[in-house]
């Protein structure tokens, strides 16, 4: 066999299935769609999930790919090994009800010892220990001998995931030689040592589980395959592990560049290598896709990928952001394969860099918390930090357990890891709680999946109103061949037709309301919603009559509120392009809604967008519309819409055929909602607000035609109603009496100041005259309700200077916060008497706490019924800190 790269490996894996009437198909996005129960695309079949339940129509019966992956459950293993990485790349054939193990098995074997010429004698396989079908194939037909052939059991050879589709595999195994063996007698397949690696794994999709024990024959049985791409290259280009196969090691010899290390020189320098590089990968192809850093999901992943390799970056000595650079790298070796790298390359360097920088900062304010909760634990003469707390800096701080117990045992201290680990688990069972929650997957899908006619026709591009029929009904958990009205009107009655003119909710863009009306029943569209094998279930409610299946019913779209939706989602559109030309195309979007009333448009940006752009962009946007430009609407292939620059939303898989919104070349994205003809038809745009979504996503709300209308009532209401609550007949005069009455209360409040400072003066002295003596030290306390803390500041200060050796403690409540002020004389301080001790102690009575500097401190008091309490313990603290000091 001849030593070959990583994308020649690819390319002559797609292109062998293609000579078997397969489709070639490109990756799917690391994003699943419409698939809540994961969190991240972790094997080649997994976004066919549709394809094998039947619930959606496959492009072709026989599919190839290459799909990337992630996979993160042992994310805390990878780099400890060279064995574990959370990024790779899966080689796939599938069929769907076509061909099975006599042609399957064959195929393998072929590519592998004839396209790739493996040694035949370097192979072994392993089947279920119950398929005689599949080992006869191998042994009789492929001519495999019977020493290379092992039985396993359901634990090995059974590929079953609860209920559904299932059925026995065949692996294909690569002998790597007795060097990379245990020694023992008994190695071999299926041994736990290296020898043996498993390549290729053959699921023969055979029968339909309960997930009780109970197993039916499928009629049409189906076969997905999957090849770990970076294995088989460890066994094409004879190294050891995926980090030596060509395109990881070139990510790999960049790391050693950077940080001046060589890899295989030190153990602890190879595991920081080797995370940044299997990390930098999947953090790449993860941005490409759209995903970005937060503190849930997928985002959480991403940005636990991100700091982890920027921390071991930290461990090798590299002392600046670095990540950007091995961007580069990763995208220049995987670009052939995907393409996209590239397109993205600007926004994906954005992105890892501002993250590590924002991780620079937050792993600084870390250190600087977890020094402090070891000078408490040396204070309490504790060695052991809690669980909470190392959770608290991972989880705010994204300071992994790791680094805080390497910190921590710096100081001869330990970690609870016990308790650690439980909060991990609550935050995981919490994280898995709300996808679960979110998983509203089911109702309509499920209900009429069963259906047998065609798909809905959608008609709404062409017209609001249509003759229809009545394909399926239902009024709650089971169809029905009737719905008729009771004494009141009823909600939620879900009815499918052969086509309609209502535009289903998806894209960001709300569905249609409006009627339907057959003979003497009248129902009130409220939602539509599109199953994935593309049936339209409209949500009414019957206000009338009898409703029957295979009835005709005129279904009229609400044309004043679809035309208020197509203006917002046409001002979507110019004002992305806008964003784009004032803030830069690192702009992209993340999310966007549009209903009859607003859009809002999430978009990639780093920082608050100013006032300035904000008024420059809504400039723009109104010019276009001022200028009256065609909105073109077509299908077309996919290649010719990236010629023309249409842009793709992240992440998103296309078909061959797109439909693109073009306006004048100015605007033109891939877009299935609807949109006006004519951009004057918007009228006017106003953006209302621009605000933050999560790390480096920006949202702009804004609204459109009758509604800039309405704003505009609503904002001269608003004069209005100022205008006659300061008296002014014209609000034309309102900005001058609004300064005036600001002016007014300024003159108040300067004098409202000057007489407090007077009484507060008046008070000092009044002070003095019950002052305690401790040893020499003047004790002045007092409490005083509707003093504030910068009141409490000042009567400290002028304590201070009134007496050479004063110590004051003074409580203060006003507007709900109750306050205590220490103040030190120099004298008193020369005496070991800290301001910044003594109000811990002070405060501590009362529940409170705080700190300050020798000379004044202050701190919050929370039980208020302590506050006697609290100044009464002054004159003990104060002797007990002068005893401690002598």
């Amino acid at each position: 066999m001849q030593w070959t790269g990583l994308n020649d490996l690819r390319e002559k894996y797609l292109h062998f299935f293609e000579g078997k009437g397969h489709l070639r198909l490109g990756s799917f996005p690391l994003v699943p769609k419409d698939d809540p129960s994961l969190l991240l695309i972790n094997s080649g079949m997994a976004p066919m999930k549709k394809w094998f339940l039947g619930q959606e129509e496959p492009p072709r019966h026989r599919v190839t790919t290459c799909q990337k992956c992630i996979r993160t459950p042992d994310i805390e293993r990878v780099g400890i090994t060279a064995r574990h990485g959370t990024f790779f790349e899966m080689l796939g054939n599938f069929s769907f009800q076509d061909y099975f193990k006599k042609e399957v098995i064959p195929w393998a074997w072929e590519f592998l010892t004839q396209t790739l010429e493996i040694p035949a004698e370097k192979l072994y396989i392993s089947v279920y220990l119950d398929d005689d079908e599949a080992y006869d194939i191998w042994t009789k037909e492929v001519g495999i001998p019977e020493d290379h052939m092992v039985r396993f059991g359901k634990e090995d050879n059974f590929w079953e995931h609860g209920s559904g589709p299932c059925g026995p595999c065949s692996e294909i195994y690569y002998d790597r030689g007795p060097e990379y063996g245990c020694g023992k007698p008994t190695c071999g397949v299926g041994c736990d040592c290296d020898r043996y690696m498993e390549i290729w794994n053959l699921v023969f999709s055979q029968f339909d589980s309960d997930g009780k024990g109970t197993y039916t024959r499928l009629a049409k049985p189906n076969i997905d395959t999957g090849m770990g791409l970076e294995r088989l290259a460890c066994v094409m280009q004879n190294v050891g592990n995926l980090f030596e196969v060509d395109t990881v090691a070139s990510v790999l010899h960049h790391v050693e560049r950077i940080s001046g290390k060589t890899y295989g020189a030190n153990e602890k320098d190879d595991i920081s290598i080797r995370v940044i590089t299997d990390h930098i990968r999947s953090t790449v192809f993860m941005v490409s896709d759209g995903i970005l850093p937060s503190n849930e999901g997928r985002g959480y992943v991403l940005r636990r990928l991100l700091r982890r390799a920027a921390r071991h970056g930290r461990m090798l000595g590299i002392d600046r952001p670095f990540l950007t650079e091995l961007v580069d790298t990763v995208i220049t070796s995987s670009e052939q394969g995907y393409p996209e790298l590239r397109e993205h390359e600007d926004y994906i360097k954005k992105v890892v860099g501002t993250e590590e920088e924002r991780f620079s900062r937050t792993i600084d304010a870390g250190l600087n918390i977890l020094t402090g909760m070891i000078e408490e634990l040396k204070a309490e003469n504790s060695t052991v930090l809690t669980g909470e707390e190392a959770f608290k800096l991972n989880d705010t701080f994204g300071f992994p357990l790791d680094l805080t117990r390497e910190i921590v045992a710096e100081q001869g201290m330990t970690v609870d890891e016990e308790a650690f680990h439980k909060e991990m688990t609550k935050q995981r069972e919490r994280a898995r709680a709300e996808r679960l929650a979110k998983d509203i997957s089911g109702w309509a899908a499920d209900l009429f999946a069963e259906l047998t006619a065609e798909p809905t026709v959608f008609d709404g591009y062409e017209t609001t109103s249509e003759r229809a029929k009545v394909l399926a009904l239902s009024e709650g958990e089971e169809l029905a061949d009737a719905v008729a009205t009771d004494i009141e009107e009823k909600d939620g009655v879900l009815v499918v037709l052969d086509r309609t003119p209502f535009y289903a909710e998806m894209g960001g863009q709300v569905a249609d309301h409006g009627y339907l009306v057959a003979g003497d029943a009248k129902l009130r569209v409220n939602q539509v919603k599109k199953t994935p094998k593309g049936y339209f279930v409209h949500t009414c409610t019957l206000l009338e009559g009898t409703i029957k299946v295979g009835d005709e019913v005129t279904a009229s779209v609400d044309e004043a509120r679809r035309m208020a939706i197509c203006r917002n989602h046409t001002a979507t559109h110019l004002l992305q392009a806008a964003l784009r030309e004032v803030l830069g195309d690192h702009v992209h979007q993340a999310g966007s809604y549009q209903d009859d009333k607003i859009t809002h448009f999430d978009f990639t940006h780093f920082s608050a967008v100013t006032p300035e752009e904000l008024r420059e962009v809504e400039r723009r946007v109104n010019d276009k519309i001022f200028a009256s430009l065609p909105v073109e609407v077509r299908s077309m292939p996919i290649e010719e819409a990236k010629k023309l620059g249409a842009m793709a939303l992240f992440g998103e898989k296309y078909g061959e055929v797109v439909r693109v919104v073009d306006v004048c070349g100015w605007s033109t994205e891939f877009c299935g909602g609807t949109h006006v003809k004519n951009t004057a038809q918007i009228g006017c745009f106003r953006i209302l607000s621009e605000s933050s979504v999560a790390a480096g996503i920006r949202r702009i709300e804004a609204t459109t035609g009758y509604g800039v209308l309405r704003l505009l009532d609503e904002r001269c209401d608003e004069l209005d109603c100022a205008a006659r609550c300061l008296k002014v007949s014209n609000v034309h005069d309102l900005p001058a009496r609004v300064a005036a009455v600001v002016a007014e209360l300024k003159e108040t409040n300067k004098q409202l100041d000057i007489a407090k400072a007077s009484i507060a003066a008046a008070k000092i002295d009044g002070l003095f005259d019950n002052a305690e003596n401790v040893d020499g030290v003047r004790i002045v306390t007092a409490f005083f309700s509707g003093t504030g803390s910068d009141a409490l500041r000042s009567m400290c200060d002028k304590i201070r200077d009134k007496a050479p050796n004063v110590v004051a403690a003074l409580i203060g409540s006003d507007a709900g916060k109750t306050t205590l002020a220490v103040s030190v004389s120099k004298n008193a301080q020369t005496r070991g008497l800290k301001a910044g001790v003594l109000v811990k102690q002070i405060a501590a009575v009362a529940g409170g706490n705080g700190g300050g500097k020798p000379e004044f401190a202050m701190a919050g008091i929370r039980d208020t019924t302590k506050i006697d309490e609290a100044l009464a313990a002054v004159c003990g603290i104060v002797k007990a800190e002068l005893e401690k000091n002598a």
